[in-house]
């Protein structure tokens, strides 16, 4: 197997992986929408309070607002949109790796592709609207885009160190159920996400999942204005398969600076016969490469089989409320194999009233 190649290729591979972790900022700050729902029973607040419940809720959104009003819940306004800069780092793990040439049959060359550890990084830029359906249940969808940058450590055929980095874009769609007792709320978030990745054949789904436990601590003189401090788990589940195909062009884009194409054929002959047509057929189109042939309509298929090293992470992170239209978020990923920082602002409003 040439040497670009499996730079191209794992960190290629890998890189669409590492994008679906930025799918964890969906659930850090839809998560942390649940501090609004606070009652209060600070003295303080009595006539702010008694406002609550004395008022004629006429808004569509969230259904039961009025009855939490009532029993003295300050409930966040209905529609929201957020703006997130989320980056995270993290260790992949590559398990099995398929390759074959232009549709024909795969071979596994799982056993002759050696990886140290894999760090992909994270950059994000996204939107998300959401909507307090009721008091209790929020619901949103997510769409942003971004980059990704991987490590990749190869040790076996050969060993040497690389980064690639692609765009990608992705989209999902999740809820958030909540509730409080007095300053104290808890948060359970659920969502799937597709990540998009440059020359990836479709899109990769992952599933996450977070509970959080917060403290909210209100102004001494403004009932709208509080911080809020939370800690809680995050868990993240990706495809563990991914299929696809790179043109040859885009493997080897120079491909006579450097080949060392007797050596690739010395490896290649220590292959089991599947494995060695496979190889040899990507080292022969590389050399028509090295000769001025043209390769274009060439592609490698892949078949790779992957996981996040450490699923499971801890998080705290704090939210200032401006009032109860301006908010600004912000969390940090601890401990595990996974570190993450994300910043929000969210924008909430009132929305449709109800029609008579």
């Amino acid at each position: 197997m040439p040497r670009n190649h499996k730079r191209y290729l794992m960190g290629h591979r890998i890189s669409e992986a590492s994008f679906l972790l930025l799918v964890g900022f969906w659930l850090i700050f839809s998560a942390a929408s649940a501090q609004g729902t606070i009652k209060f029973d600070n003295e303080a607040y009595r006539e702010y309070r008694d406002s609550l419940q004395r008022m004629e809720y006429k808004h569509t959104f969230p259904v039961l607002g009025d009855k939490a009003y009532e029993r003295g819940y300050d409930i966040p306004f209905p529609w929201g949109a957020s703006f997130v800069f989320f980056t995270q780092r993290q260790e992949i793990n590559i398990d099995r790796i398929l390759l074959g040439v232009n549709g024909g049959e795969m071979a596994d060359f799982s056993d002759f592709i050696v990886f140290g550890p894999t760090i992909a990084t994270t950059y994000a830029y996204t939107f998300r609207p959401d909507l307090w359906v009721l008091p209790f249940l929020n619901l949103y969808a997510i769409v942003g885009g971004g980059t990704t940058q991987t490590e990749v450590n190869l040790l076996r055929p050969v060993g040497f160190q690389t980064s690639q980095e692609l765009g990608a874009g992705s989209f999902g769609l999740g809820a958030t159920l909540t509730g409080a007792v007095g300053p104290v709320w808890l948060a359970w978030d659920n969502n799937y996400n597709w990540a998009d990745v440059e020359a990836v054949v479709e899109p990769i789904p992952a599933f996450n999942s977070s509970v959080r436990i917060g403290h909210n601590i209100a102004s001494p003189v403004n009932p709208q204005r509080s911080l809020s401090v939370w800690a809680g788990v995050f868990y993240q589940s990706i495809q563990s398969d991914t299929r696809g195909s790179i043109p040859f062009k885009d493997i080897f884009p120079n491909a006579g600076s450097g080949q060392t194409i007797e050596s690739l054929r010395n490896w290649a002959q220590t292959l089991p016969p599947p494995q060695r047509v496979i190889a040899n057929q990507i080292i022969n189109r590389l050399e028509q490469g090295v000769g001025g042939i043209d390769f274009e309509n060439t592609s490698i298929d892949y078949f790779l089989d992957k996981e996040v090293a450490a699923p499971f992470n801890m998080i705290v992170g704090a939210q200032y409320q401006f009032n109860k239209h301006w908010m600004l978020r912000t969390e940090l990923g601890v401990f595990g194999k996974r570190s993450q920082f994300l910043l929000n602002l969210n924008y909430r409003f009132q929305g449709l009233k109800k029609k008579y």
